[in-house]
């Protein structure tokens, strides 16, 4: 697989005070507007070495822009299944989106430039296109993610997420200390569902919880999303005194495979043309893990 080729232009006096989308375009660079805009919504363009992904910032002359674009490729990309050595793996390709099954420990998009191994290069690299990212999982979840290849199609995905018409579904295996969680917890052992309706960083956070299985320490869960704040899964779980496995009470991972995994996720039949509801395997380490936790996977999910 080719690497993907990094850019770099100097903001000339010029174009000192002029939007990025503006600065970026040109004969120097030979990206066009739309090209530069489709550039740093994808999360690919940086300013002084930090990624930006608005394209009115105001540059000033001096500063330095970065961005990278997809190697050619020697031959036609196949229109077949995905590159066996190639750890992003593509579940559904459509003309306006497509859906991946992501590998724990790939970040969505750089955090500065010159970061390699990011879903957002792989695209690039392997298709030839810049993906448009719509929704995240942090780099140490699993599962599944759907990215826009339009623009237009962008815009439509993120009003459905606003209005939570996309369903996202995801296994977490928890750590159970019966103490600790039997006041915070004890709804979901009682009935087996639980709903954290707590706000995050201000905002309004409400995360619904299914049991599984339960042993002594431990516990497999389904768990939906009303919204989607940052690390919402995690954060809520770990306020309820059920720290994902892999993750300490405090939040922070201790260094293992954090053991919540994306693993469904529904369109509405208004967007996809048909109702499209895609599921993901069970990763590996979480089967091994449920073994030696004596906690039973062998039913279907819902």
């Amino acid at each position: 697989m080719s690497n993907p080729k990094s850019h770099q232009l100097i903001v000339p006096a010029a174009s000192d005070g002029e939007r990025l989308d503006r600065a970026l375009a040109g004969p120097e660079s030979g990206v066009t507007r739309g090209e530069a805009r489709r550039l740093i919504a994808a999360g690919v363009v940086f300013v002084g070495g930090r990624r930006c992904g608005i394209c009115s910032r105001l540059v000033r002359a001096g500063e330095s822009i970065t961005w990278q674009t997809p190697a050619r490729q020697a031959g036609p990309r196949s229109s077949g299944g995905p590159d066996e050595a190639e750890p992003l793996r593509l579940v559904v390709e459509r003309p306006g989106f497509w859906i991946f099954d992501k590998p724990a420990g790939m970040p969505v998009e750089p955090t500065r430039a010159g970061k390699l191994g990011t879903l957002s290069e792989v695209v690039r690299t392997r298709f030839g296109e810049v993906g448009l990212v719509t929704h995240r999982l942090d780099a140490a979840t699993s599962g599944l993610l759907v990215v826009a290849r339009q623009p237009r199609v962008q815009v439509e995905l993120n009003a459905l997420f606003a209005e939570h018409a996309i369903a996202r579904r995801y296994l977490a295996m928890v750590s159970v200390d019966p103490d600790a969680s039997r006041e915070s917890a004890e709804g979901l052992w009682r009935s087996g569902a639980l709903t954290i309706d707590r706000p995050l960083d201000g905002k309004r956070a409400v995360t619904h919880v299914t049991l599984l299985a339960r042993s002594d320490t431990a516990a497999a869960l389904l768990v939906d999303l009303d919204t989607g704040r940052t690390r919402q899964i995690r954060r809520h779980l770990a306020e309820v005194h059920l720290p994902i496995i892999g993750e300490s009470p405090s939040g922070q991972r201790t260094g293992g495979r954090l053991l919540l995994h994306a693993y469904r996720l529904t369109l509405p039949p208004r967007f996809s043309g048909g109702a499209l509801d895609v599921t993901s395997p069970i990763p590996a380490p979480f089967l091994t893990a449920a073994r030696s936790l004596k906690l039973d996977l062998s039913k279907d999910l819902p």
